[in-house]
């Protein structure tokens, strides 16, 4: 036990008495700072840069002679809105810290994700002198994020977006038209003698021809429609902004003759067909379960009259 009774000092740093001591632990945190794992950008009050540590150089691939007397603006990827940077400076500038993402690019025109902290440096009397900035590379990390979502909401044979985002687009389109009075199309497709080709030719066979077939169905539509595989062989589109019924009958003839087209897998040829049943929005339903029920019970009538081709109960319906 300490015999004059007293603890140590838990933070030897706060200690500036001895000139030698102060060089001494100087030097051990510019070293700390030097060696450290993360970038460190230090600016002056209106930004402009005064150092960088050798991790920034390294990642962002400016040296520190061509990073000085430069601004954090060498670095914006272009991507994050001027109420962002506003946020930012408004916060630091009023004294504190700030935290957040930032996408910024490298000298060679590299798109990096950086977790960043900045915040403000103050003289003995509480004037704002400098800015410090640390930031950690999370670049893989995004990616790995973005990967994973993309699983989430994706068919992982096909890419295509699976069931669950194919009802998030559908709850967003009917919104959208709802709002602003307009229509949309859902399309219910389902493959035609493809249980003989997995049968014949294989798994693998099988599973090139669904992606074979999603090709298809995505040239058959505009880039504002949705083309989604459920499951199995069945598949769905949306069609957005339907001004003429006329229109999606075109599009549903257009599918059918590509799909009815040969396909090559491995070194054969082999033929499916599709059964697609159609709902039009609001003729057909004015909510999502009526609008895929429709459609459904379309397609059903289609399979159960011999299959290879559409039924369109709004284009029956019609005077």
């Amino acid at each position: 036990m300490d015999p004059t009774n007293q603890p140590p000092d838990p933070s030897p740093f706060l200690s500036w008495k001895d000139p030698r001591e102060v060089a001494k632990r100087i030097k051990i945190l510019i070293k700390a700072i030097e060696q450290s794992p993360v970038s460190v950008i230090i600016t002056d009050p209106r930004g402009v840069i005064q150092y960088v540590n050798p991790k920034f150089t390294k990642l962002m691939g400016y040296t520190l002679e061509e990073a000085v007397g430069q601004t954090p603006r060498i670095l914006k990827g272009g991507f994050l809105t001027r109420e962002f940077y506003t946020n930012l400076w408004d916060t630091i500038l009023a004294g504190n810290e700030w935290h957040g993402l930032f996408h910024n690019r490298t000298k060679q025109g590299d798109l990096v994700w950086e977790l960043a902290s900045i915040s403000p440096i103050r003289d003995d009397n509480g004037v704002i002198t400098h800015f410090v900035g640390v930031k950690e590379d999370i670049t893989e990390l995004k990616r790995l994020q973005d990967q994973m979502a993309h699983m989430a909401h994706h068919d992982q044979l096909t890419g295509l977006p699976n069931r669950f985002l194919f009802l998030d687009r559908l709850s967003q389109m009917l919104a959208q038209a709802r709002r602003r009075e307009t229509s949309f199309a859902v399309l219910y497709l389902d493959l035609d003698d493809f249980k003989a080709v997995n049968d014949t030719r294989g798994h693998a066979a099988g599973d090139s021809l669904l992606t074979a077939v999603a090709q298809r169905l995505q040239g058959c539509v505009r880039e504002t429609d949705t083309v989604s595989r459920m499951g199995g062989d069945e598949f769905t589109i949306l069609l957005a902004d339907v001004h003429d019924l006329a229109d999606v009958e075109r599009i549903v003839a257009t599918i059918l003759t590509a799909i009815s087209t040969p396909f090559t897998v491995g070194d054969a040829e082999c033929r499916v067909g599709v059964s697609i049943g159609v709902a039009i929005y609001p003729l057909d339903g004015l909510d999502v379960d009526p609008l895929l029920s429709t459609a459904d019970g379309a397609l059903y009538k289609v399979k159960a009259s011999g299959r290879g081709g559409y039924c369109f109960p709004a284009r029956h319906a019609e005077p």
